[in-house]
């Protein structure tokens, strides 16, 4: 009976991981990435530069930011579940005002919104789907941060054939759908938050102040600080390699699959992951994972064909994804329940500071002659110095 118990418990958690993975399709699938799709139409339209174009991406990375730096207040007043509710009606609103304006500082300012969304629900939500599997199980984490591959699946599959049908401002719409699509989407997760909250009232985890403690951070910084770098390599990729794409020519057909194909792959990339993490170690296992995304960047450099597009969204796709997975894994292992979202919070937080600078960066360079190629470089430069980062030893 104990063990028919267990199962029908485990079988709960993985649907529960499934359903609020919706919340990271919606908040970093179609709120951060799926601007990669619309930042050239946006970019001709609102006659911006490269430079604007990559500031708009760092100011979803300053949000992120902040909404990592507050996700730990926030599930310690009110609870991790009410903290993605409130979370991603933000994000769907600032998604459905994308679509309605704009003015330059008006757009920046929705994006930084997007961005404390996003932060809020990723973090919040895996703290959820956390405290369900308690201290002694092993929770889905990795069917849980596949959630922006589902994002950016539909998106990629969607968004292409969408942008060639409607008129020259059809990015509005497409902004406009993506935020009803985030309402739709807090609508079904809404009875697995509040059986969330019923597990965390039965179990006595009220919500509560957790205090940093400094010996926390001592022993995983390698792994913090090459969450860092890679931030800066991997958002300079995810921002202008369709762009890069399109000044190759690549067909439109091309660039629909290649980001639909990506999107796929960090759907399975979730799962195939995990067991090289468990077995080799957070440590071990993300510095082979960060290998693969530096291949991943070079390749469309290498080679831009259409075999290297293809392997190339392969392997960053189903890659990109399980380094939080990694981090959370690590954090989960060495510290107590009542400071995970702490300090996940904090290591995602450096996550999106390096995120901040990559777009910028990346842009400013892309401004020059030639510079969308060089721009990669310095992605895929910055993502093999995360590699090396992740082989120190605490």
């Amino acid at each position: 009976m104990q063990t028919n118990s267990s199962s029908t418990s485990d079988r709960q958690i993985i649907v529960a991981a499934l359903v609020l993975s919706l919340g990271g399709a919606v908040a970093l699938g179609f709120g951060r990435f799926a601007y990669a799709l619309l930042l050239e139409p946006m970019r001709t339209d609102l006659n911006w530069s490269y430079a604007q174009a990559g500031l708009i991406g760092s100011a979803n990375a300053i949000g992120y930011l902040a909404g990592t730096m507050l996700v730990g207040l926030a599930v310690a007043r009110w609870g991790a579940p009410l903290t993605v509710r409130i979370a991603l009606v933000l994000t769907s609103l600032s998604l459905l005002l994308t679509g309605l304006l704009s003015l330059f500082p008006a757009l920046l300012a929705l994006r930084i919104l997007t961005g404390i969304g996003g932060g809020l629900i990723y973090v919040g939500g895996a703290t959820v789907v956390m405290n369900r599997s308690g201290t002694g199980g092993r929770p889905p984490l990795g069917l849980y941060y596949s959630g922006p591959g589902i994002g950016i699946a539909i998106s990629g599959l969607a968004v292409p054939p969408l942008l060639a049908s409607l008129q020259q401002d059809g990015w509005r719409t497409i902004w406009l759908g993506m935020g009803l699509i985030g309402l739709l989407a807090l609508v079904l997760m809404e009875p697995f938050l509040r059986t969330a909250e019923a597990h965390a009232r039965a179990s006595g985890m009220a919500p509560g102040r957790a205090r940093p403690v400094a010996s926390d951070y001592g022993s995983i910084w390698p792994l913090m600080l090459s969450f860092f770098i890679y931030g800066i390599g991997y958002i300079g990729y995810m921002t202008f390699i369709i762009a890069f794409m399109q000044a190759q020519g690549a067909a439109p057909a091309l660039v629909q699959w290649f980001w639909g194909g990506l999107g796929l792959a960090a759907i399975a990339g979730g799962a195939l992951w995990v067991p090289v993490i468990g077995k080799l170690g957070p440590r071990h296992g993300q510095a082979i994972i960060m290998s693969m995304l530096t291949l991943a960047a070079l390749l469309p450099l290498l080679a831009p064909q259409t075999w290297s597009y293809a392997l190339s969204a392969l392997l960053f796709g189903g890659s990109f994804l399980s380094i939080v997975t990694a981090v959370t894994s690590e954090i989960r292992r060495r510290l107590p329940p009542e400071r995970w979202a702490l300090v996940t919070g904090h290591a995602v937080a450096l996550f999106a500071l390096g995120q901040l600078i990559g777009p910028v960066l990346t842009g400013l360079i892309a401004d020059l002659p030639g510079g969308l190629a060089y721009g990669m470089m310095l992605s895929a430069g910055a993502l093999g110095l995360a590699t090396l980062v992740a082989l120190i030893k605490r």
